[in-house]
């Protein structure tokens, strides 16, 4: 009698589809990404055939070099991520530990805490235009109504104020992801070793600093990780609430202007170029955190 292959090979049903599955999921992954690095050799418009574009070698990339708004762009996607990796990990944790030993009612708390991460994108981000609205927006109508009308200015039309603003927005949705990351990683923390350092006379503070923190090291590498890649990947929240403005494109993002170039000004080559720079960066900043860590890991 014949053999099956699962008999052949002593494969569990599901590892029958793992393969499939997983070449599946790299045509759809690989494809975009090397038509995009195709494509930004070209001066291909996007709404002609791909075939009467020519190639341009590197002259999209040489072009990016001396574009002011792609250097405005990625300065203000540096400075967003600046204050996202400074200020999310430890502010995710805060909330975490405070959930995880001194609020009554954890499961309450951590899904009321969750919300802003499950609104829809869109939803959050009107809702936020309407809250930091110039004219009838909720803080300001809060600073008038407490006698502070010199701060009621406009969030989001203020050349100096707006990129704050949407990084405030941005880490108001992005804090509750990562805190479930942090409640994870804190649960999963051995109990005997707080019990250790309570009886060896450690406070509160000290255990955070000795114990707790340094056994979550790997959580706190998959947070600044994905922190770094979600970094590059902003686009709706800018798009919806200041469409790259105000002023001199002061709240433009790589990929809102690799948009606009490709979609707008049909430039699609162009801005193939801009998202293949982008995806080059991201790869690079992320290979260099993973090496630091695994260097933190071994000493």
């Amino acid at each position: 009698m014949k053999k099956t292959i699962q008999e052949r090979y002593k494969l569990k049903w599901f590892e029958l589809f793992l393969a499939p599955a997983l070449i599946l999921y790299t045509i759809f992954w690989a494809v975009p990404i090397l038509s995009t690095l195709s494509f930004s050799f070209t001066n291909w418009s996007g709404i002609t055939p791909l075939s009467q574009a020519d190639f341009v070698g590197l002259k999209n990339f040489k072009q990016m070099t001396t574009d002011p708004i792609f250097i405005q762009s990625l300065k203000n996607n540096f400075q967003y991520g600046i204050v996202m990796v400074l200020v999310v990990p430890p502010l995710s944790f805060m909330i975490a530990y405070l959930l995880d030993t001194h609020v009554p009612f954890k499961k309450f708390f951590g899904v009321l805490a969750y919300i802003p991460a499950i609104l829809p994108s869109v939803v959050v981000m009107l809702l936020w235009r309407w809250i930091l609205n110039a004219q009838y927006g909720l803080v300001n109508t809060l600073l008038r109504a407490a006698g502070l009308d010199k701060f009621a200015i406009g969030w989001l039309s203020n050349v100096e104020t707006a990129l704050w603003a949407v990084t405030f927005v941005s880490i108001w949705k992005t804090i509750p992801v990562y805190m479930i990351l942090a409640l994870a990683g804190l649960q999963q923390i051995p109990v005997e070793y707080k019990e250790a350092a309570i009886i060896d006379g450690a406070n509160e503070w000290q255990r955070i600093i000795h114990v707790i923190i340094p056994s979550m090291r790997g959580v706190f590498y998959t947070i600044f990780t994905l922190i770094i890649i979600d970094v590059f990947r902003v686009f709706e929240l800018v798009y919806i609430m200041t469409e790259g403005g105000p002023g001199y494109y002061s709240t433009e993002m790589l990929l809102t202007y690799m948009y606009k170039t490709s979609f707008s000004s049909y430039m699609a080559g162009y801005g193939s170029a801009i998202a293949a720079t982008t995806i080059i960066i991201v790869l690079f900043i992320t290979a260099l955190n993973m090496k630091l860590s695994a260097k933190y890991d071994e000493e």
